[in-house]
């Protein structure tokens, strides 16, 4: 169930100057609804300036930790992200839908898993939740952490990590790399890119050698990582990765879209009827158009809220970055991508 409920901001706690960590105030009756696996994300709905805004953040605590946090790092022009870094304080309530997501992992005490953890920037916000979930629950595994930042004024969890390296000095190896500081050894200067990351795998690293590497920064460098990884022996199936700051980009409607669908959508139990035309961008923005309230967040196939599933009829998606192939071929689409190609369709979002 993809519900939002209110919850009061319990703490706000600038990280850096330009981020806060918020830990949210669930109340007992709703713990089991905000249970989550590390990597998971919230989706945050607020009003502002008579606007409402959906953003989705990554949850920084670990399962453990009986806690949830979301690291936030205000970006350019960033209307929630500003709002939450510079304003936001405990006691302030806003609109948290239930945690959801792909990316991450679920321990098992008994398994060994050499971990390769890469964040840029706000990035780092799943991958601690995994790297302190890992060292915590899987006595046997490691994790290697390469975490890119402007300099060290700009790095979150700064401290956060210095602990966790004194407390688990054989298990956790960290490197950091600044792209606007120098450093005296040349390797660690630059930017965390697969231009880097080549380099490290002639000087340092074998990638061959790691069984999981989750990787999430933004969408520029993403492309990059992945080419040099698996290039130096990473296996594909071993590659994870969780895109930020992922610009909207404009859909290319497929040739074959029906000029007029009828759609049959379920939604928490009920059954409802929509008319959708070639004029909407897709499922999503039909069912909005005419009153349907789904969950959705980002609209641009990165987080995955707007998930649900093809029961009948035949649809296309623009883009996808979240669903994995298995996933796809079962009919999960995610509906602020896709668009119909047949005249009738039905869809469930009780998946």
């Amino acid at each position: 169930m993809t519900d939002f409920y209110p919850l009061k901001v319990a703490r706000a706690d600038k990280e850096t100057p330009d981020s806060v960590v918020l830990q949210f105030d669930v109340p007992q009756e709703l713990k089991d609804q905000f249970r989550f696996h590390p990597g998971q994300h919230l989706t945050i709905k607020s009003t502002i300036n008579g606007e409402e805004l959906r953003r989705c953040y990554s949850i920084c605590s670990a399962p453990s930790e009986d806690n949830l946090q979301v690291g936030i790092k205000a970006i350019a022009e960033g209307r929630f992200s500003n709002f939450a870094v510079n304003e936001l304080k405990p006691g302030d309530e806003l609109e948290v839908m239930t945690p959801q997501g792909h990316f991450g992992f679920t321990p098992s005490s008994d398994r060994k898993v050499n971990y390769l953890g890469i964040a840029v920037g706000s990035g780092i916000t799943p991958i601690l939740s995994m790297l302190k979930t890992a060292l915590e629950s899987e006595q046997n595994s490691t994790f290697t952490l390469l975490y890119g930042n402007r300099n060290a004024h700009s790095m979150m969890f700064k401290n956060q990590l210095l602990g966790l390296k004194n407390r688990y000095p054989n298990r956790l190896h960290i490197s950091y790399f600044f792209s606007r500081e120098t450093n005296e050894v040349e390797l660690w200067n630059g930017r965390l890119d697969g231009k880097k990351l080549r380099e490290l795998g002639k000087e340092l690293f074998k990638w061959s050698e790691f069984d999981a590497c989750y990787v999430c920064g933004p969408e520029e460098i993403l492309e990059s990582c992945y080419t040099a990884l698996v290039e130096g022996g990473l296996g594909e199936e071993n590659y994870h990765v969780e895109r930020f700051n992922t610009a909207t980009k404009s859909k290319e409607k497929p040739a074959n879209q029906s000029e007029n669908t009828q759609v049959t959508l379920k939604r928490d139990g009920r059954i409802m009827n929509i008319d959708m035309t070639s004029q909407d961008d897709s499922l999503l923005d039909a069912a909005l158009r005419q009153g349907v309230d789904l969950p959705y967040a980002c609209k641009g196939g990165v987080c995955a809220t707007c998930i649900c599933k093809v029961k009948s009829g035949h649809v296309e998606m623009g883009t996808n970055y979240s669903l994995e192939a298995d996933q796809v071929e079962d009919g999960y689409v995610l509906s602020c991508q896709a668009v119909p190609t047949t005249s009738e369709i039905e869809i469930d979002f009780d998946v």
